[in-house]
């Protein structure tokens, strides 16, 4: 999958492109609802990358996302302090490195390559339209933030996530200290 033209762009571009066959090709909440140690585990190295250390994992069953959903907050979330101040940290490397035309090219194409990927995994998973929309937002979400991750050189902030939705999991979002995995 080619999303960005790797000659105008140059070998940043290559690696996005990966993030991006990576992303696309993830059978998206494939394991909803199933408890995996494995799974667990990966998402512990993502948080120790992250260096948050203050949060507890719930898992949440296919019928829970809708509860679990609108139990989300950010307040007095550590989970939530890094990530709020994280995309700016990491444009401000890929200003230093000259690549923002880059970073908008991604944000543009990836996100919308991975909508239709999870869009149809997330319908199949639930079928409340609220619930649906949360999914595959969150999904492009993830997405803008591993490329931007991966422009600025910080691979190692999102591989471990990124091996968790390949998995078949997804860390829904925090209440508090309090993450619910899927």
């Amino acid at each position: 999958m080619v999303l960005i033209n790797e000659n105008k762009f140059g070998s940043k571009a290559q690696s996005i492109n990966d993030v991006a066959k990576r992303l696309t090709a993830i059978n998206w909440y494939e394991k909803a609802g199933v408890t995996e140690k494995e799974a667990e585990e990966t998402f512990h190295r993502f948080m120790q990358a992250l260096q948050v250390n203050k949060y507890d994992i719930q898992w949440v069953s296919k019928e829970q996302v809708p509860d679990a959903i609108s139990k989300l907050t950010f307040d007095n979330s550590e989970l939530w302090e890094v990530l709020r101040e994280l995309p700016d940290q990491l444009k401000k490397d890929i200003e230093a490195e000259g690549q923002v035309s880059l970073l908008e090219k991604a944000v543009d194409t990836v996100p919308q390559a991975v909508f239709h990927a999870a869009f149809e995994k997330a319908f199949q998973t639930c079928d409340e339209e609220k619930t649906v929309s949360f999914l595959v937002g969150h999904a492009m979400y993830i997405a803008v933030l591993a490329c931007t991750a991966e422009l600025a050189g910080r691979t190692e902030l999102f591989a471990p996530l990124l091996e968790l939705l390949e998995s078949g999991h997804v860390p829904l979002g925090p209440e508090g200290n309090t993450i619910y995995l899927l």
